[in-house]
């Protein structure tokens, strides 16, 4: 295993831990309620809490648990990513789930009430760079 995937391991346990402890705190839910809540196996998120997971979790259940935790998905996708955005993905994660991963966290990240209207505007203006480039060399 890479140092990325080691990263984003490390950083995703941090985040469930962070998210079942509130969850404990606020709702006094056990992990069993919050797999109950989301449709997440315990088993599942007991992998995450430790970090011991082959394969990148699944985005269907990492929105579930969001979901059932109230908490922003774009959190979690730069929990799961913290170094793809300076590197290419690695050979576990398939370049299409790394690119949706990647735009989900930017959407979250506009829609985010704590973004900036600078930050907003940054994001926009390289959306359209970004699609204009590419419908340029299409013609």
């Amino acid at each position: 295993m890479g140092a990325t995937e080691r990263a984003a391991q490390d950083a995703f346990a941090q985040f469930v831990r962070h998210a079942v402890d509130a969850a404990h705190d606020e709702h006094d839910w056990s992990i069993t309620q919050v797999a109950a809540r989301s449709g997440v196996g315990r088993s599942t998120i007991f992998r995450w809490l430790s970090g011991d997971w082959q394969h990148h979790p699944e985005l269907p259940k990492v929105r579930a648990f969001c979901a059932a935790l109230d908490l922003p998905l774009g959190a979690a996708l730069r929990a799961l990513t913290p170094l793809t955005y300076k590197t290419s993905p690695s050979p576990e994660v398939p370049a299409a789930t790394a690119m949706e991963l990647l735009l989900m966290a930017v959407r979250d990240r506009f829609i985010d009430p704590r973004t900036t209207s600078a930050e907003k505007e940054h994001i926009l203006a390289a959306l359209h760079q970004l699609a204009r480039r590419t419908t340029s060399r299409a013609g």
